[in-house]
């Protein structure tokens, strides 16, 4: 029963990491197209964030 449940957590783990991977690459994909192909993206995600920071009195840096 226990060697069951040992190889049932390294395949799980094994699994956590194959999720994070991917998911992790897939952020890093979109980050670059977004970078290379719609620049201006990133100029309504600054202007996003610093509304916050304007709203909740952080200064901006």
């Amino acid at each position: 029963m226990k060697r069951l449940t040992t190889r049932r957590a390294r395949r799980d783990r094994g699994q956590q990491m194959t999720e994070f991977t991917l998911l992790s690459a897939a952020l890093l994909v979109m980050g670059g197209g977004l970078m290379h192909f719609a620049p201006d993206m990133l100029d309504v995600i600054t202007i996003y964030i610093r509304g916050f920071y304007v709203i909740l009195g952080f200064p901006l840096g």
